[in-house]
């Protein structure tokens, strides 16, 4: 459908076929249209050049939104588990022009953490909700936080039940956390997002 109904070369073009596909054909889980400016409001107060972590690639709509936010040495590292949706995801950023700032990755998001050294400006959580706190506390762990770092926690709203990761982040000393409504992509569901500024040094 995003072959179809885009222009190969052009971020916005290739969203709006996904977003137009979502709405038409089949739900997509993708961060959508509504809380997606949020998220590039993140990217472009870090920078041109800021390193990403994404946990959750689905189809490539968020490493396109953040992709299209970037310039080398900027750089995007996307982590899903599922091979499919990193070998899809990786087609439609390829699609989107913004291939060669995305380095997908397939596998486990914690063993997956345990690769990775060099931090990150921007952390965006949108994988299983239930691994949010414990890949935090990896990412923590491994220190993976530049200075001034902000984490992006998306679909902690209420639909998607208690998440221990909401009242952890909001406790914890190291960070400023301010929760924001919002809703389910391209429904009037609620839902809600989490954005928290790391105020340490190097994690």
């Amino acid at each position: 459908f995003a072959r179809e109904h885009a222009n190969s070369g052009d971020p916005a073009s290739v969203l709006a076929a996904l977003d137009r596909f979502a709405r038409e054909r089949r739900f997509l889980m993708n961060v959508g249209d509504e809380k997606g400016p949020l998220l590039e409001g993140m990217i472009q107060k870090a920078g041109r050049q800021a390193r990403v972590l994404e946990l959750g690639s689905f189809v490539g709509y968020s490493a396109i939104l953040i992709g299209r936010q970037l310039e080398a040495p900027g750089h995007l590292t996307s982590i899903d588990v599922s091979e499919e949706a990193s070998r899809v995801s990786r087609q439609m950023a390829e699609l989107a022009g913004v291939g060669d700032l995305v380095d997908f990755v397939c596998g486990k998001s914690t063993e997956s953490l345990e690769g990775i050294d060099e931090p990150f400006d921007v952390v965006f959580l949108d994988h299983w909700k239930g691994l949010y706190k414990r890949d935090m506390e990896k990412i923590l762990e491994r220190k993976l936080l530049r200075p001034g770092a902000v984490v992006f926690a998306d679909n902690v709203g209420p639909m998607f039940g208690k998440n221990e990761y909401v009242p952890w982040m909001q406790a914890h000393a190291d960070f400023d956390s301010e929760y924001l409504k919002s809703h389910i992509e391209y429904q009037e569901i609620e839902d809600g997002v989490l954005i928290s500024n790391w105020k340490g040094g190097a994690a």
